[in-house]
C-alpha cells in the first residue's frame, strides 16, 4: 500500500497494529480512532489479507461514518485526494462497483 505507483504516487498512511482492534465494527473503530487530522482510516482485516486485490476497508472519520473497501493498488488515490481535498468522501463512495469496492476512476 506504501509503494509508489508508476506515476509516482503513493499512500502516505502510518501503520499501526493493536490487537484491540480486531474484529470491532465500523462504528467501534471510527468511535476508538483518538481526534486527529485523519480523514481516513484504512483497515487491513481478514477480508483485506485474504482476497487478491487486498481490499482494505476506508472508513470515514470526518462526515458521515461510512465505509467502503479500496483495492490496495488504488489507496493511494482515496489518500492523497482526501487529504488534499481534491474529492470528496461522497465522490469516491459513488465509485465503488457492486461489491462496495473501489478500483480506480476507471476501474
Amino acid at each position: 500500500m506504501q509503494r509508489e505507483n508508476a506515476d509516482g504516487f503513493r499512500a502516505y498512511v502510518v501503520p499501526v497494529d493493536d490487537p484491540r482492534w480486531y474484529r470491532l465494527s465500523v462504528d467501534a473503530l471510527r468511535a476508538s480512532v483518538p481526534v486527529t487530522e485523519a480523514q481516513v482510516l484504512f483497515v487491513a482485516d481478514e477480508l483485506t489479507l485474504a482476497a487478491p486485490e487486498f481490499p482494505v476497508l476506508a472508513i470515514d472519520l470526518r462526515g458521515s461514518g461510512r465505509a467502503f473497501r479500496c483495492i490496495a493498488t488504488e489507496l493511494w488515490s482515496v489518500e492523497n485526494n482526501l487529504n488534499l481535498a481534491n474529492m470528496g468522501w461522497q465522490e469516491f463512495a459513488a465509485l465503488v462497483d457492486s461489491q462496495g469496492v473501489y478500483r480506480g476512476l476507471n476501474g
